[in-house]
């Protein structure tokens, strides 16, 4: 399991050099500096998020299903492509040129490890 990017293996390492870096009293007083901050987190957290459930009754937005909405149709990649497509399209009308050929274009987001 990761958490920030760091492993079980990674967190004992840095926990070892904080330890030897701070000393025994010291790490206490980090520890309780970050139960803290985590506390006052979950705690601003769960505000914010009574906060708007409120904000979104009272507007009577409460009941309303998100789950049909797709967010892969908003690639913004996928947009700038097809409107620089449709203004080589139009510019060619206008001159009378020969419009480049289209690329097929997916509605999935490219795979960044998959170069073409």
């Amino acid at each position: 399991m990761e958490v920030f990017g760091i492993n079980g293996s990674e967190f004992l390492v840095i926990l070892t050099v904080a330890v030897i870096v701070l000393g025994p009293d010291a790490i206490t007083s980090a520890m309780r500096g970050l139960r803290n901050f985590i506390d006052s987190a979950k705690a601003f957290s769960a505000k914010l998020r009574e906060e708007t459930s409120e904000d979104l009754r009272a507007t009577g937005l409460s009941d309303v299903d998100l789950s049909a909405f797709d967010l892969s149709e908003l690639d913004p990649r996928q947009m700038i492509r097809e409107a620089v497509q449709e203004e080589i399209a139009a510019w060619a009308r206008e001159t009378g040129a020969t419009p480049p050929k289209r690329r097929p274009t997916t509605t999935k987001a490219a795979d960044p490890s998959n170069p073409k």
